[in-house]
This record gives structure tokens, sequence and C-alpha cells, in this order.
């Protein structure tokens, strides 16, 4: 496979997996909105149904517990981050001392049916926003090797 095929191949798995994440954190944001009898008020065009977050829930998950494994180095391949950045996904994760144990947490609470607090939104946001910062990246190669 050539490099152009190669890249692109990897940054529409990023596109997909970004997609996917973005739009469960969204539905979680959605529903946080919702059990704040304040915000619900000032946003009452807001909807989130029970399915949307199961939905929601059941892409996480994996995603997350894959995000753990690489984290804690038992994987070296993954279905949601490209081979080629998943080294520097890591890294750029581990920044943050104590995310292996928000994802633990994050993924309690998901098991458990529970709400997603806010600190944990912000988690959430924070692998996102490593996660498009690699996509632009990525994007950027595939666009320097096409000339």
């Amino acid at each position: 496979m050539s490099e152009i095929s190669v890249l692109s191949n990897q940054y529409e798995k990023l596109v997909t997996t970004s997609d996917q994440i973005n739009n469960s954190v969204i539905t979680l944001k959605k529903r946080s909105i919702l059990n704040d009898q304040q915000l619900k008020r000032q946003h009452p065009n807001i909807k989130v149904s029970g399915e949307q977050v199961s939905a929601a829930f059941s892409q996480l998950l994996p995603f997350l517990k894959n995000v753990q494994k690489i984290l804690k180095g038992e994987v070296q391949d993954s279905d949601y981050i490209p081979s080629l950045i998943i080294e520097d996904y890591k890294k750029r994760l581990s920044i943050n001392p104590y995310i292996v144990e928000d994802i633990v947490e994050i993924i309690e609470r998901i098991e458990h049916g529970q709400p997603i607090e806010q600190r944990y939104i912000k988690v959430l946001d924070e692998i996102l926003s490593v996660i498009d910062s690699e996509r632009n990246a990525l994007f950027r190669k595939l666009r320097t090797a096409r000339g």
C-alpha cells in the first residue's frame, strides 16, 4: 500500500472515532443540562432520550476501555486510534497524571448507568481534544504526502 493510502486509511479511522465519540459526549452534556433545573429552564429545547444515552454509553465504554489499555501499554493496535499515532496519543494523554484513574471512574459510572458529572465530562473533552489535535496533524501529513 502506498504512503498516501496508509495515511488516508488511518485518517478515516480517526475521523470515524472522533465523530462517534464527540456525538456521545454531546449527548452526555445534554443529559447533564437536563439534570440541572436552572439550565433546563434556560435551554428548554434540549432533549435527550434514554436510548440516546444508552447508545452514547455503548460507544464510549469500549472506546474508554481501549484508551485505558493504550495508556497501560497493554495494546499495540487499536480499533479506534490509528497505529501511526498511537504512541503520540498515549504520550499526550499521559501528561495528565490522573487520566488513568479518571478513565477508570468514568468506566465504572457508565457500567452502572450513573450520570457523568461535569468533572468527568472535562476529562472526556480532554481526550477528544487530543484526538482532534492528532486528527489535524494526520490531515497535514496526508496533505503534504499528496504534494
